[in-house]
């Protein structure tokens, strides 16, 4: 079996595992807080790996990366997918698909996101980095560790608003301490 097809198993893992885990939520305002920014996120989440993914079955932009790169890339998809995880289940029932602050939440502060505050994009940003570099193609590489950042700064910013809105001064102390999407970085 070759790296690619580690690194295709592992990216089908993720995607069934997201079918399964998403769930929406409602927002204790009864607000539609979104702005769409889901409708980025799944459309980028979706389509970046589809078109690495055909480039690579297509023969398209090889980027001739040695087997220690590809490597490096199904443990970032591990490391991005595990973190992605691990985010999802410190929160528990107050993960939800859309963005939704809950009548009883509380702001969540322990695990993953003593590290960065939004562990789930980074992790799935980083998952996505790895994928490109394992298949071994530079428009991969493009689409899924460049090209899929907006959709998720943008999410960020409307998660960012809603937990300022709903946490105030706990959240604004929080975010001096924690980096929001790369851990220790920005």
């Amino acid at each position: 079996m070759n790296i690619e097809w580690i690194a295709l198993a592992l990216y089908c893992v993720w995607l069934v595992s997201e079918l399964v885990v998403l769930r929406p939520a409602r927002d204790r305002s009864g607000s539609n807080v979104d702005r769409r920014s889901m409708l980025l996120l799944a459309s980028s989440n979706m389509l970046a790996p589809a078109l690495s993914i055909a480039c690579y079955f297509f023969g398209i932009a090889g980027a001739g990366l040695p087997p220690p790169v590809q490597f490096i890339g199904v443990s970032l998809m591990i490391v991005g997918f595990s973190m992605r995880w691990s985010g999802m289940w410190t929160l528990r029932k107050f993960f939800s698909a859309n963005v939704a602050v809950q009548k009883d939440q509380r702001l969540v502060i322990r695990g993953p996101y003593r590290l960065v505050r939004h562990p789930g994009y980074f992790g799935g940003w980083l998952g996505f980095t790895g994928l490109g570099l394992a298949l071994n193609n530079w428009i991969a590489v493009a689409l899924l560790g460049v090209l899929t950042v907006p959709a998720f700064l943008y999410r960020i910013s409307v998660e960012e608003q809603v937990l300022r809105a709903a946490f105030s001064n706990d959240y604004i102390d929080y975010s001096a301490r924690v980096k929001k999407f790369i851990p220790l970085v920005w």
